[in-house]
């Protein structure tokens, strides 16, 4: 009797219930073509579905009577065993499934492409394990390489890394610093030796590019958050750059950053990682003060940042603009995009509602009455509190702040930058350019000058990142500033207008971490936040408060874009806690999964009974 061999398959489902691995017979006309990661085809839920081998054995542990799988989709080993391993890590820690995140990981099959590639298996050289650090870089522009200077300091740091023989995955907030780093990288990399994830392409170029990764040979990986999964081997060196940028957060479940992602796959392979930035994040503080990250030397700088305590466009930055036109381009960067950043009722002065969702209300470059949060036309406006339905500007959005500009500086370019129609780059020649932060283009020898706005906007925003955000976005700005330029912030507090005018981003950063140690808020504890009726999450909140290191700070009505959701539970817990509060809600969740779902009354469609999310910043 000849032994049989078996294997572990998973899939991609988000439901608690599969998150597991399922066991197969492999037929024997498969054993010696079947591989560890490739593709397969097996019966799953009354249907054939592609799973993913993550292992083959000689024994068996179901009992009872195993399926055989079905059919070879593919021997290609595309899902790496250590790919698989941080995935199992991160759906533990977060209290998501691995068939959420395998989406993220292993991009969509393209036949055509696999066809015509070659897998080559190259002996992996010994490495060291890596040290982790925390670098803040100077904002200044490389007039030498006419781009911003922390351009240059990843390009050399990656360089260095590669070298020595090792990968390295580089992971910067959107498309514009991919371009950006990608012109500098291929100038010192050899050809074949860069491989760009760019989201923007085709899906048989982004598989090209995945492909391209499965080689073991020293690859250098670039790319937005989804690069952090690359399959190039497992110790390679990482470098974040921006950590704090919201880009860097996955916008639905399990709503994880790429720091985090970058954290776990370094400790579980002892990978080099560095976080390069401006402005230092609050939760990179913390771990330069709990000793887990080191600082990497600093160099002292004092930016002519002029504060001025002025509103709106005051002698100060109206001065600074002048001059600035003077010898090239003037960034004017501003809170909001749109006419106006919020709408008001013309009769009781009630800030304007959403009709669906009940978020603020905002009227974009076509006078058009957009909410934030849902992103859904109100055409037909009544106020929610007298029923007017007519409408009153609030403070100036970019597009309106253009206008203004151009009759203060008649005569000059104005150029609005918006994320759907903006250019990367800009020329030399004086114009100026309104922007909201985040996406600013380059100007070929730098800007001129450099004014900050809406200050107090930003820093007024009903968020508890907010003072770091804003410090985030001009010191960014600050970036693309030449040596010799001036820069004016109209409105900053005293808060941060130290690491404004006197470089001290370090000391800002840790007196931000200390305001969120005592408020017991993140990064000092984790948070975890549960939507549904207020029976369910009444019944989790009494689970979760048994367990040491959680505190339930209450329930209330959710206000979230959702019209679905009732009731909102918020809990922080200890990172020591971590695992149990896991492993308690995934069996909440698990304790309901044969109860019937709810329907929503937006889509009709079934949804699960109640949400968890684990570490999601928007809840606060």
């Amino acid at each position: 009797m000849t032994s049989e061999t078996y294997a572990r398959v998973v899939f991609q489902s988000p439901l608690p219930a599969l998150d597991r691995e399922f066991e197969y017979v492999v037929p024997e006309e498969l054993v010696t073509s079947l591989a560890v990661g490739c593709r397969v085809k097996a019966p799953f839920a009354g249907q054939t579905k592609v799973g993913f081998v993550v292992a083959l054995e000689s024994e068996r542990e179901f009992v009872g009577k195993l399926s055989s799988i079905s059919s070879l989709v593919s021997s290609l080993p595309v899902l790496k065993p250590h790919v698989y391993q941080l995935l199992k890590t991160i759906a533990h820690r977060q209290c998501c499934s691995v068939g959420e995140l395998l989406d993220s990981a292993v991009p969509k099959r393209s036949v055509r492409v696999e066809k015509s590639f070659q897998f080559l298996d190259f002996e992996e050289a010994v490495l060291t394990p890596g040290r982790r650090f925390a670098e803040l870089v100077r904002p200044i522009f490389d007039s030498r390489s006419q781009t911003p200077g922390f351009l240059t300091r990843i390009t050399k740091l990656a360089g260095n890394y590669f070298q020595a023989g090792r990968s390295v995955i580089i992971c910067v907030p959107d498309f514009r610093d991919v371009a950006a780093l990608s012109k500098l990288l291929a100038e010192v990399l050899p050809i074949g030796a860069l491989v760009v994830n760019d989201s923007n392409v085709l899906g048989s170029k982004r598989y090209v590019a995945f492909m391209a990764q499965l080689n073991s040979k020293p690859t250098v990986v670039l790319g937005t958050r989804s690069a952090i999964y690359s399959p190039v081997s497992a110790n390679s060196a990482m470098i974040i750059w921006d950590d704090g940028d919201q880009s860097h957060q996955d916008q639905q479940s399990p709503y994880l950053t790429t720091r985090e992602v970058a954290l776990i796959r370094g400790a579980q392979f002892n990978a080099p990682l560095h976080f390069l930035s401006h402005a230092r994040s609050v939760e990179v503080q913390r771990l330069v003060e709990i000793g887990y990250l080191e600082e990497s030397p600093v160099s002292a700088w004092r930016p002519r940042v002029a504060m001025s305590e002025g509103r709106g466009l005051d002698a100060t930055s109206f001065k600074a603009i002048k001059q600035g036109l003077e010898t090239g381009p003037v960034l004017f960067q501003v809170a909001a995009p749109g006419s106006a950043r919020s709408l008001y009722c013309n009769a009781c002065n009630a800030r304007s509602q959403c009709k669906t969702c009940n978020g603020p209300l905002w009227m974009n470059a076509s006078h058009q009455i957009v909410c934030r949060w849902c992103g859904k036309f109100n055409i037909d406006f009544k106020c929610k509190t007298c029923g007017n339905e007519k409408l009153s500007q609030g403070a100036a959005g970019a597009t309106r702040w253009a206008t203004q500009l151009g009759k203060s500086f008649p005569g000059i370019p104005i150029k609005e930058v918006t994320a759907e129609n903006g250019p990367v780059e800009v020329s030399s020649k004086p114009q100026i350019v309104v922007s909201t932060p985040g996406i600013e283009p380059v100007a070929i020898d730098g800007y001129s000058a450099v004014v900050f706005i809406d200050c107090q906007a930003q820093l007024g925003r009903d968020s508890l990142k907010a003072p770091e955000d804003a410090l985030r976005g001009w010191l960014n700005a600050l970036g693309f500033m030449r040596e010799s330029g001036l820069a004016v912030a109209v409105g900053a507090t005293q808060e941060v207008s130290k690491a404004l005018s006197l470089g001290e981003v370090i000391e800002t950063a840790s007196q931000m971490l200390a305001e969120r140690e005592e408020l017991g808020f993140p990064p000092a504890r984790r948070i975890v936040s549960a939507t549904g009726s207020r029976e369910l999450v009444s019944k989790l909140g009494e689970k979760l408060a048994q367990l040491p290191g959680v505190s339930v700070l209450g329930i209330a009505s959710a206000q979230s874009n959702s019209i679905d959701a009732d009731f909102r539970l918020l809990a922080t817990f200890t990172y020591a806690s971590g695992n149990q509060v896991a492993s308690s809600a995934k069996e909440f969740l698990l304790s309901l999964s044969s109860k019937s779902v709810r329907t929503s009354a937006k889509s009709g469609r079934a949804m699960r009974p109640i949400t968890i999310k684990f570490d999601d910043p928007r809840v606060l």
